[in-house]
C-alpha cells in the first residue's frame, strides 16, 4: 500500500504539470485573430476573382476582378480593378484598415475620372454589384469597440475549428468565426442581429494547396436571406510574396495608373 502510494503521487504531480503546461498553451481570442492576420496577410498577394451573383430568380451576374493586398507596418491595403463586364471595366476601390480603427475607403470611377471617398461602415456600398461589401474584403478585423471572446472548439466540415464571438456592445448583433487550428483561415462565418436574426453567411467550399504546403481558400460562398441572394467566389489565380508599385496603394493615383504594363 505504502509503495503504491508513492507511485501515485508523482503521477498525480505530473497530471497537474501536463495541465498547467496545457493552460499555458492555451490561445486567446486575441492571438488566435493575430494569427489569421498573419496567415492571411502576411505578406503582399495578387488574385484574380471570378464572382456569380445571383438573387432571386434574376440570371446570374458575374464579374471579373483582381484584387491586390499589400501589408504595410501598421495597416493593411486592398486594391479592386474590375476587368469585367465591360460597364464595370476600370472600375477600382481602395481600402486601407489600420486595426480596429481608422479605416479609409475610396472608390475611383471611369467614367468621370473622379476619386470618391467611401464611409466603411455603409452596409449600403456595393463593390461593383458584385453583393460584396467593405466587410467582405476587410473580413475578420474586429472594428471599434468589437470585443472578441473564444467560445469553444468544434469540428467544421472535418476541421477542428476554433469558434469565436465577435460582439458589437451598441447594437448587440455578433459575428460567429470559425477558423481552423492548422493553418489559422476563416472557413465560415455568420453575422446576426440584435434580434438573433441571421443576416449574413459566408463559407469556403473548396480549397487549394500552395507551393508553402498549406491549405488556402479557392471558392467561397456568401448568402444574404433578407435579400435572397448568394454570391460564389472563385480565385482563378493567386501569387504571394510579391512586390508592389507604390501606386496602387495612394489614394491619388490607385484609379488611374497602370499597373498591368
Amino acid at each position: 500500500m505504502h509503495n503504491r502510494r508513492k507511485t501515485v503521487i508523482p503521477a498525480i504531480i505530473a497530471l497537474m504539470g501536463f495541465l498547467c503546461v496545457l493552460e499555458a498553451q492555451a490561445m486567446t481570442a486575441q492571438e488566435i485573430l493575430q494569427r489569421v492576420e498573419k496567415a492571411s496577410f502576411g505578406e503582399n498577394f495578387r488574385v484574380v476573382l471570378s464572382t456569380k451573383t445571383l438573387k432571386n430568380k434574376k440570371p446570374p451576374v458575374n464579374h471579373v476582378l483582381w484584387l491586390i493586398g499589400a501589408k504595410t507596418p501598421d495597416s493593411n491595403v486592398f486594391f479592386i480593378d474590375f476587368e469585367q463586364p465591360k460597364e464595370s471595366e476600370g472600375l477600382r476601390f481602395l481600402i486601407e484598415v489600420r486595426g480596429n480603427k481608422d479605416a479609409k475607403a475610396f472608390m475611383y470611377l471611369p467614367s468621370t475620372g473622379k476619386t470618391l471617398p467611401l464611409a466603411m461602415d455603409d452596409p449600403s456600398v456595393d463593390l461593383g454589384g458584385t453583393g460584396l461589401t467593405m466587410d467582405d474584403i476587410r473580413g475578420f478585423i474586429p472594428k471599434g469597440e468589437e470585443q472578441a471572446t473564444l467560445v469553444k472548439e468544434e469540428k467544421s466540415d472535418g476541421r477542428d475549428c476554433y469558434v469565436l464571438r465577435i460582439a458589437q456592445p451598441e447594437s448587440k448583433a455578433e459575428r460567429m468565426l470559425w477558423i481552423t487550428k492548422q493553418d489559422f483561415l476563416v472557413i465560415k462565418s455568420q453575422y446576426t442581429d440584435e434580434q438573433g436574426k441571421v443576416k449574413r453567411k459566408f463559407r469556403v467550399t473548396e480549397f487549394f494547396n500552395t507551393d508553402q504546403g498549406r491549405e488556402f481558400p479557392r471558392e467561397e460562398e456568401v448568402v444574404i436571406p433578407d435579400k435572397d441572394t448568394r454570391i460564389i467566389v472563385r480565385q482563378e489565380n493567386a501569387v504571394f510574396g510579391i512586390e508592389l508599385p507604390q501606386e496602387v496603394l495612394d489614394p491619388a493615383k490607385f484609379g488611374t495608373f497602370q499597373w498591368k504594363k
